[in-house]
């Protein structure tokens, strides 16, 4: 990889708070941790861990011009809540922001605001990660974090989305439209 973690641990350190840095730090351990576990490139995980953040502190007008900008479709949802664009605008950002970066790194960065079909094993860790990292004390995590040892990463992948589906439920937040679309992927694939 052109990019070094430590490089992009410098950037990253230039652009979030502590708080948001060491967040990203603990999702860049679990996703190497996940990675080894499920057989996916350890040193890309975690690169796309510590970057997964890499736009999660720009204002909220800022995020949606600048997906605007790039081409990024702008959705009711996204304006509701123009958070869930910084995974999708770093996407289209990284590659020029630290050249090097590898696509399926910067796919997987793209993905773990709210999924994309189909999700690359590289994308479902880096979800997960974000999700189950060690700062995460809701209601839930541990039995998520217990299914690490017996579930399959798809496995592991839908409870997960799932239990993501269920917060967004129970705070009666807007679903996005690619949620949805991920999310019928998923149990289409699982043949349940």
């Amino acid at each position: 990889m052109a990019v070094s973690y430590d490089l992009a641990r410098a950037a990253v350190a230039e652009r979030l708070s502590a708080s948001a840095l060491a967040h990203s730090e603990r999702v860049a351990q679990t996703a190497g941790e996940l990675a080894e576990r499920f057989g996916v490139d350890v040193e890309r995980a975690r690169l796309a861990g510590l970057l997964h953040d890499w736009h999660r502190e720009l204002g909220a007008a800022e995020l949606v011009a600048r997906a605007r900008e790039a081409g990024i479709p702008v959705t009711g949802v996204d304006e509701d809540v123009p958070y869930l664009l910084h995974g999708p605008l770093a996407r289209v950002d990284l590659p020029q922001a630290l050249p090097g970066v590898p696509d399926d790194v910067c796919e997987a960065i793209g993905a773990h605001t709210y999924g994309t079909v189909p999700m690359s094993p590289l994308a479902m860790v880096v979800y997960i990660a974000d999700v189950i990292e060690p700062g995460r004390t809701y209601s839930g995590v541990e039995r998520l974090r217990e299914r690490v040892a017996d579930a399959s990463l798809e496995e592991l992948f839908l409870d997960t989305y799932a239990a993501s589906l269920k917060h967004i439920v129970k705070r009666r937040r807007p679903m996005h439209p690619e949620t949805l679309r991920v999310w019928n992927a998923i149990v289409a694939s699982d043949g349940r």
